[in-house]
């Protein structure tokens, strides 16, 4: 049972840094300019599953604590969490390639290299897309990071029980 309970606690403690490390982030602007950069939202999109599955493995471990179903079920019970994972990580490799479509599909379609604010406007074009690119990428490969730590923990104290 004790062994449950520091199962509890190390998710405890990685929710609380997951929530001091937005702070930060929130602090510093880093979701507005996610909202402003991130014409597709895909971002967004992958940051709630990252709040939602580290919410549903809290809750797992806790059930764990109160009704021990044996080690084979619990691994079981949070499996899912691998593919979502991995989707917060293809989710933001999807958001790249748009982003990439973005910047190449409607930069160059007005351009007059001979005008000046021509290039000025497909310059622009191509750093919406580009930082759209950027941006689901970088929120993919850290939430996919956030969720894989989670599972990871929970499952060497799994295998200690």
């Amino acid at each position: 049972m004790e062994k449950l309970n520091s199962i509890l606690l190390k998710w405890w403690f990685l929710l609380c840094t997951q929530i001091a490390l937005g702070t930060v982030a929130y602090h510093f602007g880093f979701f507005h300019h996610l909202y402003r950069e991130d014409t597709t939202r895909i971002g967004f999109f992958i940051l709630g599953l990252l709040s939602l599955t580290t919410l549903v493995l809290g809750k797992k471990v806790y059930s764990f604590k109160n009704n021990w179903m044996g080690e084979k079920e619990a691994f079981e019970s949070i499996s899912p969490g691998w593919f979502i994972a991995e989707t917060c990580l293809v989710l933001g490799l999807i958001g790249t390639v748009t982003g990439f479509i973005l910047m190449l599909g409607t930069a160059f379609t007005e351009l007059d290299v001979t005008n000046i604010v021509s290039v000025q406007g497909a310059l622009v074009k191509m750093s919406l897309g580009m930082s759209t690119a950027l941006y689901t990428t970088l929120v993919g490969l850290i939430s996919s990071l956030a969720i894989k730590i989670q599972l990871v923990t929970i499952e060497r104290q799994l295998e200690k029980c």
